[in-house]
């Protein structure tokens, strides 16, 4: 166990020391200079120019930039915006919360509604339950998340007035207002994500039902409820376990189009803008962010498949 635990560290450290550098690299590839934006053309001389060169380290050789730049990430240090002043760290700090509450609130209420419809498909295969479910899965997984936000803001604040589609408010400032504002964004995540672990589900169900111990459970007369939520649920949910993370980790990071639409100030509409300005710094650290908690958080579910299968820690 403690061999795997090992390994599964160098390969995480490997990843993010990847992660970091092909982001470096895309970053300093964008076309343009970003002293340019900064800048503009209004009151420009030779020596500001310069001296903003000099503080973004763009004079110094790509190398050179990259290992100082990553010996102060380790440290905590992602730089200041040269843009508004202030602090990368401080920033994706403010930032994370509104990210991390939407990916979290579409993660679950794509499970709840994802592991019924999954089940329910593999217990009545081939019936018409099956087949309705299946339609509308199709449904929801053939909408762009973007269409259905767009459709929610039209019915629900548009049409019946019940929801805002902007100003966002936190948890602290009031939790029902906070809902209010975070359902609709939350709901247009969660229904694309629904349809992948629902159509998950189904097909690891039906494999799973079909094995032995499967069936000599139903043939010492367990019911069938028994044997779907005891028996079957808990080694067809690897696989959801594994797109759980990967999909949490990948809406941290994109949740851009659904941000900019509710004026929701996350990560992704924080990149927007970063991107938009030119602000190096910002976009560095906001993607480093994200790729480092979707690296981590698949590290951490593959961990915690020696938990959930016995037959994976026998091995």
């Amino acid at each position: 166990m403690r061999r795997v635990i090992l390994h599964r560290l160098m390969r995480l450290l490997a990843t993010l020391f990847a992660v970091t550098f092909l982001t470096f690299s895309m970053v300093s590839l964008l076309p343009g200079d970003p002293v340019d934006v900064i800048l503009g053309q209004a009151d420009r001389t030779p020596e500001l120019e310069e001296r903003v060169r000099s503080d973004l380290g763009l004079d110094r050789p790509f190398l050179e930039r990259y290992g100082s730049w990553l010996g102060n990430s380790l440290q905590g240090d992602l730089g200041e915006s040269y843009i508004t002043g202030q602090e990368v760290s401080q920033l994706i700090k403010d930032r994370v919360p509104v990210t991390a509450q939407l990916a979290f609130m579409a993660i679950i209420m794509a499970v709840v509604m994802a592991v019924p419809i999954g089940i329910l498909g593999a217990y009545k295969q081939g019936k018409w339950q099956d087949t309705v479910s299946s339609a509308a899965v199709q449904v929801a997984l053939s909408i762009p998340n973007f269409i259905t936000a767009i459709f929610f803001v039209w019915i629900f604040s548009v049409k019946l007035g019940w929801l805002p589609n902007s100003n966002w408010v936190r948890p602290s400032d009031g939790l029902f207002e906070n809902f209010k504002r975070a359902i609709m964004p939350a709901t247009a995540l969660a229904l694309t994500q629904m349809a992948i672990f629902s159509r998950l589900v189904r097909a690891d169900m039906i494999a799973t039902l079909q094995e032995n111990y499967v069936l000599a459970a139903r043939a010492k007369g367990l019911s069938d409820r028994y044997i779907l939520m005891r028996h079957a649920l808990r080694p067809s949910s690897l696989s959801l376990m594994t797109i759980i993370g990967i999909n949490f980790g990948a809406l941290l990071g994109g949740t851009v189009i659904i941000e900019t639409l509710f004026a929701i100030p996350g990560l992704g509409f924080g990149l927007i803008n970063a991107i938009s300005r030119r602000d190096i710094l910002v976009i560095q650290g906001i993607t480093v962010f994200v790729a480092t908690v979707y690296v981590v958080i698949n590290t951490i579910v593959d961990l915690l498949y020696t938990v959930i299968d016995p037959r994976i820690r026998r091995s």
